[in-house]
């Protein structure tokens, strides 16, 4: 899976452009993502790239490089 591919479809969750997020990207630094938008963030990843994140694990990631790590591990 490319970065960009992945910012692509995080952009597209939170329905911003592409180019205003990146993997630097953090919780509440975009209006979009807040803690409602984080769950469903989590719940798309799981449903798109057919992984299972631990509902311990949720309010540990902060960042859009932490969830693509977790999809570059797939």
């Amino acid at each position: 899976m490319k970065e960009s591919d992945f910012l692509e479809f995080a952009a597209g969750v939170f329905e911003v452009p592409a180019d205003t997020v990146s993997l630097d990207t953090c919780y509440n630094s975009i209006p979009a993502w807040d803690s409602v938008m984080q769950l469903r963030l989590v719940v798309e990843i799981e449903s798109t790239y057919g992984i299972e994140i631990p509902i311990d694990k949720v309010a540990d990631l902060k960042t859009l490089a932490q969830f693509y790590d977790l999809v570059k591990g797939i």
